[in-house]
């Protein structure tokens, strides 16, 4: 039978434990609902776990090469992975699932919240 927790991620570029441990191989299922803004004094604009559309991270953010803003994950001390609005795959490691928006640590002018569903299966 899976399990459903569900966490507000705030929209910060630093980890936040979600209290949920992951098992290598066991299938995850996220969805993330809500908007948040990555920069809201320059009003970059508000997305969803997607993050801003065409807005691509360069070194010095948390996972260059994906959208500024979008929800991603981590599982203990692995790499990042892109999460974004719905994810859906097998976990790669063992360990505490943590999540953060792909921004630049240096800044700290974020705005809104996400409310994520994790379930996990068996």
């Amino acid at each position: 039978m899976p399990l459903t927790v569900i966490r507000t991620i705030r929209p910060s570029p630093e980890w936040q434990e979600s209290y949920v441990r992951v098992n290598k191989g066991q299938r995850i299922v996220i969805d993330a609902e809500g908007s948040w803004s990555p920069d809201l004094r320059n009003r970059t604009g508000w997305c969803g776990g997607d993050g801003v559309p065409n807005a691509i991270a360069e070194e010095g953010y948390l996972m260059p090469g994906t959208n500024i803003g979008a929800l991603i994950a981590k599982i203990g001390d692995s790499k990042p992975i892109a999460v974004g609005a719905r994810y859906d795959n097998k976990s790669q490691a063992d360990g505490v699932l943590f999540f953060a928006m792909n921004e630049n640590p240096n800044h700290s002018n974020q705005a809104g919240s996400l409310m994520v569903q994790i379930i996990l299966f068996d």
